[in-house]
């Protein structure tokens, strides 16, 4: 989150930067020249320009990065608090196969404990299924959008190494918030797994009842039971990242071929 507000900083200080050098340095054309043209031309575009709406319009970005960066943190760290209940009964749970418990009272309490931790999960999706959503949805745009961007040429080194380092920051990103999230759901199948490893005389009503829910009663995060968060995900959005590049590629082809004609 650091990273990304501290690029997002160095980006609009040199746009700043470079709009003072081109209007020698006279404050009120360089600003104008940095909000009209340099930042928000496709605001300017449609409003006239003042001032007052370009303050405003920086003010709203840097509500809008703000809120995407802690959008991906929110995400990660109810994956790592929910994964770390489920990682307590996990450690319970493989302590008495261990120890070949029978005890049903000891099994029921572990059984409700997890049946209490699913209750959570699925709370939590059905709270944050929409961050969720805006997480990947806006981490899926910016990453396309950066790789439109690579195709045209690069004026210089910076602009290369900039490249290199925001893209590597959306992947990141991404990843991370693959890999917390998906904490929940491979926590879950360590449960199950474990599970599988309960000896025949330590097997009672209660560990077939504990079976029955850990087979019935899936703990992930989702959105809305659309899509999954799992660790796996990162290469289906891989794959969907190639296939809408190539469309966008072969769209502005198009458009530049009919623009020529």
């Amino acid at each position: 989150m650091a990273a990304n507000c501290a690029e997002h900083v160095l980006v609009n200080a040199y746009k700043l930067k470079t709009s003072f050098q081109v209007e020698h340095y006279v404050p009120r054309r360089a600003f104008r020249n940095y909000f009209k043209y340099a930042s928000y031309s496709h605001v300017f575009e449609v409003v006239d320009y003042s001032v007052g709406i370009g303050i405003l319009v920086q003010y709203m970005n840097l509500q809008r990065t703000f809120n995407w960066n802690f959008v991906d943190v929110f995400v990660m760290l109810i994956g790592a608090a929910l994964s770390f209940r489920l990682k307590i009964i996990r450690k319970r749970l493989e302590s008495l196969i261990k120890l070949n418990v029978a005890d049903v009272t000891v099994w029921k309490r572990v059984r409700e404990r997890y049946i209490s931790c699913v209750q959570l999960v699925a709370a939590g999706n059905e709270r944050i299924s929409y961050i969720i959503f805006a997480s990947f949805s806006l981490n899926l745009y910016f990453i396309l959008f950066q790789l439109f961007g690579a195709f045209r040429p690069f004026n210089n080194n910076i602009e290369r190494v900039y490249f290199g380092m925001s893209f590597g920051l959306l992947l990141t990103r991404l990843v991370c918030v693959c890999y917390f999230g998906g904490e929940v759901y491979e926590e879950w199948k360590n449960i199950r797994f474990a599970l599988n490893s309960v000896r025949s005389s330590a097997y009672n009503e209660q560990v077939e009842r504990f079976v029955y829910h850990v087979r019935t009663c899936e703990a992930i995060l989702s959105f809305k039971n659309f899509f999954f968060v799992t660790r796996s995900l990162i290469l289906k959005v891989a794959g969907a990242v190639v296939t809408y590049e190539l469309v966008l590629i072969q769209f502005n082809s198009e458009i530049i071929k009919n623009e020529k004609d």
